[in-house]
């Protein structure tokens, strides 16, 4: 009837819990698992992408990295966030990390346009400009004459 729920430790050292409980109604619509699995992702490397008709925007959560331990890349096709710190002493003992994420770019973005800026919350704001769109202009073809 209950599924043993199996624990194991994930990268950054925290609980996750297996959802196998499937069956038992009492564990439905969200689950224990889900719910904890939410925590996480608003904690820690929580990413928002925005895509308007104006600019692709990313807003990625890095308050473990200062700015100098965060690299932006970009090429035509995608923009890569790698930040990496070496071992150093927090509450627990000692932690190092590293974070790689890369998204992709839409087409119509121009890449050369990148920018990024990280605020003193340790939230990385990487803007890239839309292509101008040129409107439709109006090209007079000559009409030749051939009797």
């Amino acid at each position: 009837m209950f599924a043993v729920v199996p624990r194991y430790f994930d990268d950054s050292g925290l609980f996750q819990l297996a959802d196998e409980m499937v069956n038992n109604p009492w564990f439905t619509r969200p689950t224990f698992a889900d719910r904890a699995l939410a925590n996480l992702n608003e904690r820690f490397g929580d990413s928002q992408i925005q895509n308007t008709d104006k600019e692709f925007r990313v807003n990625l959560d890095l308050h473990h990295y200062k700015p100098e331990e965060v690299k932006v890349t970009s090429d035509n096709k995608k923009i890569t966030v790698h930040a990496k710190h070496e071992e150093k002493q927090d509450k627990h003992g000692y932690v190092s990390r590293e974070m790689i994420r890369t998204y992709a770019l839409p087409e119509d973005t121009d890449a050369k346009s990148v920018t990024s800026t990280m605020n003193s919350n340790g939230v990385l704001n990487i803007r890239v400009a839309k292509k101008a769109i040129e409107p439709p202009k109006e090209i007079p073809i000559a009409v030749e004459y051939k009797g």
